[in-house]
């Protein structure tokens, strides 16, 4: 047996505070017939509801919640297996949107030149899904894993730094999300040799405020996720632009102007501590065919996986059930004890 929506899965842990709000339930309502009418008299006066029959319909009701959110999780028969060839590979594009990115020594800017290699290499690689996913001192899933490209280009271009209030740079965080958009909770009861390959590109000029870098990528290693990194801007000190024109500069507490440049060493640092491969992207000098033909090559590597050969779903046989026990416990006790 497998499941269609295993995520869904933990609702069953309703049940335990389920059970015992209807057994305080019936406790309480045992105490309160005997304290008001007296423990001789109860079955005589209130011979309505005999205490088997609640007994009875709380049981029913407990069972057929139970069914139903076990079809939450989309039960199926699974029998058999077939040989499938798997292809693609799943991209997240990690995108810092620092107020350094709206830097200037690359036209239009550091972030415009990061966003036009985003579009052409998820244009230029085959097959897969993509994601894409801003960070500065946090990180903020702007797209999830998809195939619909023209979407994905939308929202890549609404990216800015005004997206993410808390500004900085920290990489330990935003790879810790990647991680987690690349193995969804709906993925991870699935075999290790049927997902496809788990890619994430890197766009940053290198500042890092949090000083975490060589720990960032140990997790994403040992998952066996593929990186690659992306430098954008120049080495030479320029101003942060600040406004909605971009015509002021970013300035500190004192007054003095805030200067940015671009730090390779912290990029390349953490392409070989993942064991991965780092770009320089320049104005005149894109990264994305070299970039895209690496990944394609990647994506392109098929492999022969067992699924299973037959599925029938089993949701609607306890769905119909918990309907049925809901029924049941509707219905029971229904005119037993009427007065006459």
């Amino acid at each position: 047996m497998s499941f269609v929506w295993p995520e869904n899965i933990g609702y069953l842990l309703l049940l335990m505070p389920l059970a015992l709000i209807l057994g305080y339930g019936f406790m309480r309502l045992r105490q309160t017939r005997e304290a008001i009418i007296g423990h001789m008299v109860v079955d005589g006066m209130m011979r309505a509801v005999p205490m088997r029959v609640v007994v009875v319909k709380k049981v029913l009701l407990f069972c057929a919640i139970a069914l139903l959110l076990f079809a939450m999780a989309g039960p199926r028969f699974c029998s058999g297996g077939r040989p499938v060839l798997r292809k693609g590979a799943d991209i997240v594009f990690m995108l810092d949107v620092s107020r350094s990115m709206k830097a200037r020594d690359v036209l239009p800017d550091r972030l415009g030149q990061a966003k036009q290699e985003i579009s052409c290499v998820s244009r230029a690689v085959a097959g897969g899904r993509r994601a894409l996913l801003l960070f500065a001192a946090s990180p903020l899933v702007q797209c999830p894993l998809t195939t619909d490209q023209e979407a994905f280009d939308a929202l890549l271009g609404m990216a800015s730094p005004d997206l993410i209030e808390e500004q900085g740079t920290s990489f330990r965080a935003a790879f810790e999300l990647a991680g987690k958009l690349l193995e969804p909770q709906s993925e991870r009861s699935m075999a290790s040799g049927v997902k496809g390959e788990k890619i994430v590109v890197l766009l940053s000029d290198g500042e890092d405020h949090a000083g975490e870098v060589q720990q960032a990528v140990q997790p994403l290693k040992e998952a066996g996720v593929h990186l690659f990194v992306i430098g954008v801007g120049m080495h030479k000190p320029v101003v942060i632009p600040e406004g909605e024109a971009g015509d002021g500069v970013k300035r500190d507490e004192s007054g003095k102007v805030v200067m940015t440049s671009f730090r390779a060493g912290t990029l390349q640092m953490l392409a070989r501590d993942a064991g991965g491969f780092y770009f320089r992207s320049r104005a005149d000098q894109t990264v994305y065919g070299a970039l895209s033909e690496r990944i394609n090559r990647i994506a392109a590597a098929s492999r022969w996986v067992m699924e299973p050969g037959e599925r029938e779903p089993l949701y609607r046989y306890f769905l119909a059930a918990g309907l049925v026990f809901l029924l049941a416990e509707t219905f029971t006790g229904a005119g037993v004890g009427r007065l006459r």
